[in-house]
This record gives C-alpha cells, structure tokens and sequence, in this order.
C-alpha cells in the first residue's frame, strides 16, 4: 500500500458501549455486522488477527463516535472499511456488504480482493 495510507475499520457502535462482558459482547454483536466478524466473546478472532498482523500496513479500528470526531462525517453509513490518506478517503467496503457477510473468512476475502482492485 502507498506511503500513508491507512484501511480503517468503523463499526457501527459507540465506544462507550465497550465492555469486557459477555452480555455486552452479544449487545453489541447484534447492533454491528463488522463487530460481530472480528470478535467472540473473548477478544479478537484468531484469524483476523492473523490476517491484520500479516497485511503488510497499518490498519485502525474506530467506533462510530471516534470516526465522526476525527474524520467530522456525521452520519456515515456503518459499518464500513475505508482506505485513508493525506490526500483521499475511500469507502473500500460500504455498511449493505459488511451487514450481508457471514463469516470472518468472507470479510477477509473481501478486503483482500477490494485491496487488489483500489491499488491497480
């Protein structure tokens, strides 16, 4: 990927609603799509840690509250994935896809085929 650009990764939840609780997790995996594919009550799924880890550049993960401070897009469309630099934002994965997806195995194929046609 170019020289500071970053994938971001906005769920469709406030930061405020993080809890380390089980109840909270089903609470929250029921309001975000994207949520519910990167975590299980325990923390981050395995394989998405390892396919983040292995990406090869610098992805962040923002709650809806996070994004619309520091990007000042009020009312996005979540959850989505964006490609973001000094000089663009793009929306890679937009909130209909994510909310169809069903399993971390098809949301890490997705950003790994939407990543090859953003960067030809």
């Amino acid at each position: 990927m170019p020289s500071g650009m970053v994938l971001l990764f906005v769920y469709n939840i406030e930061r405020g609603h993080l809890s380390g609780m089980t109840d909270y997790h089903q609470s929250l995996t029921s309001q975000c799509n994207l949520f519910a594919l990167i975590f299980s009550p325990v923390g981050m799924k395995k394989a998405w840690k390892r396919f983040i880890n292995d990406l090869g550049f610098p992805s962040r993960f923002l709650y809806r509250d996070e994004f619309q401070q520091i990007y000042g897009i009020q009312k996005p469309f979540l959850p989505a994935v964006y490609i973001h630099s000094q000089k663009s934002f793009y929306e890679l994965i937009n909130a209909e896809e994510i909310n169809r997806i069903g399993s971390t195995d098809v949301l890490i194929g997705l950003v790994v085929q939407r990543l090859k046609q953003y960067l030809k």
